[in-house]
């Protein structure tokens, strides 16, 4: 939603346009006319609706796979008994397609995917584990390495 704000300098009147959605930094602009704030504030907007806007927070840079090696290399799981299945899952989910999709962009409809892919492998409980691991990675990013994800 777009927020076009009256700032009053000295000697004369500005505009401040802001727009704010959530998965996305806040943009925020200055400009001399109202009308000027609000077409750059629609344009905006239009790039959040249809994907095109390049966001360069740090959820953006990254997908599911570097949060996966990080979460080794740094031994996070070491702190855990089972640290050696940790291991192994993780390789596992390594090869497979999940790892490749993008922090932000990752939704309930692509673990919908991996579970229907996962379940032709192995049984309900062990997908629970794979599940409960990319949830604890997830997780990990976002309260230990600051990463915001949706």
């Amino acid at each position: 939603m777009a927020y076009i704000k009256r700032r009053k300098y000295k000697s004369k009147v500005g505009y401040q346009a802001i727009v704010r959605r959530k998965g996305f930094k806040t943009s925020v602009k200055s400009f001399e006319t109202k009308t000027d704030a609000k077409k750059w504030a629609r344009a905006i907007e239009r790039k959040f609706d249809t994907g095109n806007f390049t966001d360069y927070s740090e959820a953006s840079k990254f997908l599911l796979s570097d949060l996966f090696k990080r979460y080794i290399s740094e031994k996070k799981h070491k702190r855990l008994s089972s640290s050696k299945m940790y291991e192994f899952r993780i390789k596992i989910l390594l090869k497979d397609t999940i790892s490749d999709f993008n922090l932000l962009r990752l939704s309930s409809k692509h673990l919908a995917e991996f579970r229907d892919r996962k379940l032709l492998e192995v049984g309900n409980a062990t997908f629970n584990k794979y599940l409960s691991l990319i949830s604890v990675v997830v997780d990990t990013a976002m309260q230990d390495w600051g990463y915001i994800c949706r």
